[in-house]
């Protein structure tokens, strides 16, 4: 479904990623893990549109969308839940859905609202507090607005950048729950994040990636049986 080939991409004379490789296959959950530094938010951004990239290629369900703009990627079904989640604190969260629907407004407003009341229904923390302005929320009522936010798009895949970011273990196993359940419902995730322990249990397949290069991939099986990837990932010697 999505295909990274060669990426490279530089902040000045930075180069953050160095030629990745990697793909999401439709329907399944795809994690990007590393430590900090490693380039993973830069590879979400590229993806999205939001950085331009100097060499490599970016495709979606068979277009390539490596010079998209970020609206354009959007339309072609790709949606960004950034990192710390960049809700707008001073609009209320209605108001919030509301923007993440902009790209659908003027050709179906009613479709628009009726997405909206659905995400109030699934997200009753945000239904409660529908009227309050973003920026009064918790850390983890604002991550449940942006992942809100991003599906008010009606996205096929999914990019989210360290949702656990910050958050109270309790809130954390919500999030992840929220996410399993959005891959039932058939949208496609690549998910970047540092709580590899959390990630592997819903991935069906992980990047490590470690100064800009992949340093290995393969399902969370695969991590599980070699030591060196535990010990310098999940601070363990195996098992």
């Amino acid at each position: 479904m999505l295909e990274v080939q060669g990426l490279v991409t530089n902040y000045g004379m930075i180069e953050a990623l160095k030629g990745v490789d990697i793909s999401a296959a439709e329907g399944r959950i795809t994690c990007v893990l590393g430590p900090n530094g490693a380039g993973k938010t830069t590879l979400l951004m590229t993806i999205a549109g939001l950085l331009r990239p100097r060499r490599g290629s970016v495709t979606f369900e068979g277009r390539d969308i490596t010079a998209a703009s970020s609206a354009a990627v959007v339309h072609q079904g790709l949606a960004l839940v950034p990192e710390n989640r960049l809700v707008f604190p001073d609009m209320t969260v209605r108001e919030n859905l509301v923007a993440g629907a902009y790209t659908r407004l003027a050709r179906n407003r009613g479709e628009a609202m009726a997405d909206l009341d659905r995400m109030l229904e699934r997200f009753p923390v945000l239904n409660a507090r529908v009227n309050a302005n973003a920026g009064t929320l918790s850390g983890g009522e604002q991550q449940m607005l942006a992942v809100a936010r991003a599906l008010m798009t009606k996205p096929r895949c999914l990019l989210m950048d360290e949702p656990s970011l910050g958050l109270a273990p309790l809130i954390v196993a919500e999030v992840f729950n929220i996410i399993r359940e959005l891959n039932e419902d058939g949208v496609t995730i690549l998910l970047v994040e540092q709580n590899a322990h959390m990630a592997l249990t819903v991935a069906h397949h992980f990047f490590l990636l470690d100064q800009g290069l992949v340093a290995f991939d393969g399902d969370p099986g695969a991590m599980a049986e070699d030591e060196v990837i535990q010990r310098a990932y999940l601070g363990s010697a195996g098992g």
